[in-house]
Protein backbone atom coordinates (compact mmCIF):
# COMPACT_ATOMS: atom_id res chain seq x y z
CA UNK A 1 0.00 0.00 0.00
CA UNK A 2 1.26 3.42 -0.83
CA UNK A 3 0.79 6.72 0.92
CA UNK A 4 -1.69 7.74 -1.80
CA UNK A 5 -4.19 5.19 -0.49
CA UNK A 6 -4.45 7.14 2.77
CA UNK A 7 -4.28 10.64 1.32
CA UNK A 8 -8.03 11.37 1.60
CA UNK A 9 -8.15 10.32 5.26
CA UNK A 10 -5.09 12.45 6.00
CA UNK A 11 -6.63 15.44 4.20
CA UNK A 12 -9.89 15.05 6.14
CA UNK A 13 -8.07 15.03 9.48
CA UNK A 14 -5.91 17.98 8.47
CA UNK A 15 -8.95 20.04 7.50
CA UNK A 16 -10.72 19.20 10.77
CA UNK A 17 -7.64 20.25 12.74
CA UNK A 18 -7.20 23.60 11.00
CA UNK A 19 -10.75 24.75 10.22
CA UNK A 20 -12.70 25.98 13.23
CA UNK A 21 -15.63 23.76 14.12
CA UNK A 22 -18.95 25.43 13.37
CA UNK A 23 -21.58 24.73 16.02
CA UNK A 24 -24.42 22.34 15.23
CA UNK A 25 -28.02 22.66 16.33
CA UNK A 26 -31.04 20.39 16.52
CA UNK A 27 -34.28 22.06 15.38
CA UNK A 28 -37.64 20.47 16.25
CA UNK A 29 -41.18 21.33 15.19
CA UNK A 30 -43.42 21.56 18.30
CA UNK A 31 -47.23 21.35 18.48
CA UNK A 32 -48.31 24.24 20.73
CA UNK A 33 -51.52 22.47 21.80
CA UNK A 34 -49.83 19.38 23.20
CA UNK A 35 -46.28 20.68 23.71
CA UNK A 36 -44.95 17.55 21.98
CA UNK A 37 -42.70 17.37 18.92
CA UNK A 38 -44.19 16.63 15.51
CA UNK A 39 -43.93 12.90 14.77
CA UNK A 40 -43.57 11.12 11.45
CA UNK A 41 -44.35 7.39 11.77
CA UNK A 42 -43.71 7.61 15.51
CA UNK A 43 -40.31 9.31 15.12
CA UNK A 44 -39.90 12.95 16.21
CA UNK A 45 -38.96 15.36 13.42
CA UNK A 46 -35.52 16.77 14.33
CA UNK A 47 -33.28 18.51 11.80
CA UNK A 48 -29.54 18.88 12.43
CA UNK A 49 -28.09 22.10 11.04
CA UNK A 50 -25.45 24.79 11.35
CA UNK A 51 -28.00 27.50 10.46
CA UNK A 52 -30.82 27.18 13.02
CA UNK A 53 -32.69 30.39 12.16
CA UNK A 54 -32.99 29.55 8.48
CA UNK A 55 -34.02 25.98 9.30
CA UNK A 56 -36.64 27.26 11.72
CA UNK A 57 -38.07 29.58 9.05
CA UNK A 58 -38.16 26.67 6.58
CA UNK A 59 -40.00 24.44 9.06
CA UNK A 60 -42.60 27.14 9.76
CA UNK A 61 -43.26 27.88 6.08
CA UNK A 62 -46.98 27.38 5.28
CA UNK A 63 -47.75 26.45 8.92
CA UNK A 64 -50.09 28.23 11.32
CA UNK A 65 -47.88 29.97 13.94
CA UNK A 66 -50.71 29.80 16.48
CA UNK A 67 -50.50 25.98 16.30
CA UNK A 68 -46.79 25.32 15.58
CA UNK A 69 -43.50 26.51 17.06
CA UNK A 70 -39.86 25.48 16.72
CA UNK A 71 -37.38 24.49 19.41
CA UNK A 72 -33.63 24.96 18.89
CA UNK A 73 -30.98 23.10 20.93
CA UNK A 74 -27.23 23.59 20.58
CA UNK A 75 -25.18 20.40 20.31
CA UNK A 76 -21.64 19.90 21.57
CA UNK A 77 -18.75 18.67 19.39
CA UNK A 78 -19.66 15.02 20.09
CA UNK A 79 -23.31 15.44 19.08
CA UNK A 80 -24.84 15.57 22.58
CA UNK A 81 -27.35 18.28 23.49
CA UNK A 82 -26.07 21.06 25.74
Amino acid sequence: MSMLNHLSAFADRAIRATVPHSPRYAVSLIDRNSGRPHMISGVPLVLLTTTPRETSVDLMRNRDPSRWDTFIERMDSKGAFQ
